[in-house]
């Protein structure tokens, strides 16, 4: 039984080590990728800086500032390496490898995560709206009154045909083709007719500079094609959880922050704030 239980002992310590292997394996492609984003950058840290407490991504941009967020020091490692500049004499702290002097002087920034995980939100906030607006494209009255009216003209064209005169819808890929359908004498398309008749008789601010264009971009109008619109709202809940989260990082942010570094930040998440759909 005695021997038993050191093989069990063994195993765990095995095990353990093996474990820990691979966690040390792990730290070292973490390493390795740092080395390569930082060797790719190319930028000062007064910039990094700048851009974040300053929320401008025109120093340095969106996909640099995500890549910063993700790949930082975590705590129990910014905790070493925190521990060795503070322990340590100049000489040693200068046999550093330069990811590690990197992930300090990066958590040197005044509540870098904080900061940076609220300018990466508002970025994939503004366009996440943009993406679901697309697809709520074809839920607009202007949108559904130029393909029912394509569908009632294709369908009087095609009158005399018990199957194609009666559809209650068409595909979207026929759209690009409705320039080729020509009338008898070939003078106009029946692109030219729909936006006549449309302007005639559905558009009340026809001949105004009120009129706008009734019509998102074609590739918008496709890919609105392919949507589920139970994933709209799915979206919109998943949206709104982020930004509440979002909200509350900022105030952390703010209540954290000394006076010096609490502006622009706090007025442009503040606005932006303002501005979001809720």
């Amino acid at each position: 039984e005695e021997e038993r239980e050191r093989e069990r002992e063994r195993e765990r310590e095995r095990r353990e080590r093996e474990r820990e292997r691979e966690r040390e394996r792990e730290r070292e492609r973490e390493r390795e990728r740092e080395r390569i984003l930082i060797s790719s950058l190319h930028l000062e840290m007064n910039d990094i800086q700048q851009a974040v407490l300053m929320v401008d991504n025109s120093i340095v941009d969106m996909e640099t500032i995500q890549a910063l967020y993700e790949n930082r020091a975590q705590p129990d490692e910014l905790a070493q390496i925190t521990r060795h500049y503070h322990t340590s004499e100049e000489e040693l702290i200068k046999l550093l490898d330069k990811p590690e002097q990197f992930l300090y002087e990066l958590s040197q920034i005044p509540d870098f995560p904080g900061r940076a995980s609220c300018i990466i939100f508002q970025s994939v906030f503004i366009d996440a709206i943009a993406s679901i607006q697309r697809k709520d494209l074809l839920e607009t009255s202007s949108v559904r009154e130029v393909m029912g009216l394509v569908l009632a003209l294709g369908n009087h064209m095609n009158g005399g045909n018990r199957t194609r005169g009666q559809a209650d819808g068409f595909g979207l890929e026929i759209l690009p083709k409705l320039k080729d359908v020509k009338s008898r004498d070939n003078r106009i398309s029946l692109v030219d007719y729909v936006v006549s008749y449309y302007l005639r008789n559905l558009d009340e601010n026809a001949g105004t500079e009120r009129s706008v264009f009734p019509l998102p971009e074609p590739r918008d109008v496709f890919l609105s094609a392919q949507v589920k619109f139970e994933d709209i709202t799915k979206d919109l809940r998943q949206l709104r959880r982020d930004l509440t989260v979002c909200e509350k990082g900022v105030q952390k942010v703010c209540s954290s922050s000394p006076d010096e570094h609490l502006q622009p930040f706090k007025d442009k998440m503040e606005a932006f704030d303002n501005s979001s759909p809720q």
